[in-house]
């Protein structure tokens, strides 16, 4: 194929993954659709680049690794015990700091749509000092996502660390002056309001437990073994943890968080990956992009196509392989992370902007005065920082 079909077909299979994602079908189908469709360009090589990407123990750590996230989050759900530690919280913090900690403190858990368990507590506390519509939508979509630039269990994160060979704790130190711009930028928006504690709410700490374990042990093993086999051996102590202090106990929790979807969904990553890098597109598509600015194309496709797939596993899996020649340093990761992060997070098909939006029903241009300018400066910073680093 020259180089203008290989092009073409990029655009066709990506266009594919976009479409299906907008409609809200399956990811893995999505992924694995265009995956296929693209490898269609040279069809004799797809049984070795699929038997490849299944022998991969890096593919196999990495589905393993996003399999038991999925299983603490959602064992830490069914049992109860998120909703206990939001209890306890409401004892000790004021009405500003709990608008900011119950959607801070449930985005710990990495499910699709989580937004939606935060929204009923967001909207119990902003009826008490009547909040508008758009102000309690942003806040709960805001701080439950800025988590995720420095969260080490995040699985977009993950995925970008393996991607681009780097050690995860890396990338969170360099997106760390990101998140707590994006903190403060959240705080603008919070200290206007004000209200008394709430006393006498019964709840506790248990919940955090799961969640400190992974990654405290974790952070040291990463020192002496690679970050994979350090989560490993820490996740299922975690997942042992949250089951022993839980006191709703049922198979059927276990059952619900063993997701075979997300697992094709990651394994259709790495092989569309391997398709791309086999098809010789990001050597083409860096010929005609290599002109411009590298940091401008970064930051700019980056938001785009956060924007479009509304899916920050698909938007890495897209970007990481199609970018990689222009990225040559920790800080051009980290902006391809944090831009496509931001498209992300507000795009109009992200499922927690629809459950959200679909809970309080804000008006859809005052929600976006709120969503679309925070995004955009933070995006800019990001761009002007990396550039300089």
């Amino acid at each position: 194929m020259n180089d203008i079909e290989t092009i073409l077909a990029i655009i066709l299979s990506f266009s594919l993954i976009i479409a299906l994602v907008a409609k809200r079908k399956n990811f893995a189908i999505a992924i694995l659709l265009g995956a296929f469709l693209l490898a269609l360009t040279n069809p004799q090589k797809i049984p070795e680049i699929l038997m490849n990407t299944a022998s991969d123990l890096r593919v196999i750590s990495l589905i393993l690794i996003v399999l038991l996230i999925k299983l603490l989050a959602t064992l830490l759900q069914e049992s109860g015990e998120m909703q206990e530690l939001i209890y306890a919280l409401r004892n000790k913090l004021s009405f500003r700091g709990m608008l900011v900690v119950i959607p801070s403190v449930l985005g710990l858990l990495p499910m699709p749509g989580g937004a939606l368990l935060s929204a009923p507590l967001i909207d119990e506390q902003g009826k008490k000092m009547e909040m508008k519509k758009e102000e309690m939508t942003f806040i709960n979509l805001w701080y439950r996502h800025i988590w995720f630039m420095i969260f080490p269990l995040a699985t977009p994160l993950i995925l970008l660390a393996d991607l681009s060979n780097l050690n995860i704790y890396d990338l969170i130190l360099m997106q760390f002056p990101l998140f707590i711009a994006s903190f403060i930028v959240g705080l603008f928006f919070v200290r206007k309001f004000s209200g008394e504690k709430e006393k006498g709410l019964k709840g506790n700490y248990r919940g955090l437990i799961p969640i400190i374990i992974p990654v405290s042990i974790a952070m040291p093993l990463s020192l002496f073994i690679s970050t994979y086999s350090a989560f490993l051996i820490s996740l299922p102590i975690g997942i042992m943890v949250a089951i022993i202090i839980a006191k709703k106990k049922s198979i059927s929790f276990i059952k619900k968080g063993i997701s075979p979807s997300l697992a094709a969904a990651i394994f259709g990553i790495m092989f569309l990956k391997n398709i791309i890098f086999s098809t010789g597109a990001t050597e083409i598509i860096y010929s005609y992009l290599s002109h411009l600015n590298p940091i401008l194309v970064i930051s700019s496709l980056s938001f785009l196509i956060g924007l479009l797939t509304a899916h920050n596993l698909a938007a890495i899996g897209i970007l990481y392989p199609i970018l990689s020649p222009f990225i040559n340093d920790i800080p051009l990761v980290s902006l391809l992370y944090v831009s496509s992060f931001m498209g992300y997070l507000i795009s109009p098909i992200h499922p927690c902007v629809v459950l959200t939006y679909d809970y309080f029903k804000p008006k859809f241009t005052s929600l976006y005065k709120f969503l679309l300018p925070p995004a955009i400066f933070i995006v800019v910073m990001a761009t002007i920082i990396y550039s300089v680093l």
